[in-house]
């Protein structure tokens, strides 16, 4: 367990969605210290096609992942996580899905 004195707000875009955390891996990190794909595969342990998927937005970056690019660029797990996290948000309150859009609210009664 983490315990944590800092109380986190993930900030939302309004007008657009926010930079996959794949595309933020890509630019920020990968390009400027020439890391190839294949390099950056062996070094998270992944398959070239699974990192290809998670730049171009395809895949997610899962808690896994995110662990293994803080301890790969010594950032913090959350910095990762939470951007997947702002961007599944952004597109989920977009875009409800069907089954969502059906379930209707419980009334409680709370006596």
């Amino acid at each position: 367990m983490i315990a944590t004195s800092r109380k986190t707000t993930i900030r939302l875009p309004q007008n657009r969605p926010p930079v996959h955390p794949g595309e933020i891996m890509a630019e920020e990190y990968m390009l400027p210290y020439n890391i190839t794909q294949q390099e950056m595969a062996v070094h998270l342990k992944i398959s070239r096609k699974h990192l290809i998927d998670i730049i171009h937005g395809r895949k997610p970056i899962s808690l896994e992942i995110a662990q293994r690019l803080a301890k790969l660029f010594r950032t913090s797990i959350e910095f990762w996580f939470q951007g997947q996290m702002a961007y599944d948000l952004w597109h989920a309150v977009r875009h409800p899905s069907r089954q969502l859009r059906t379930i209707k609210p419980l009334e409680l009664n709370i006596n």
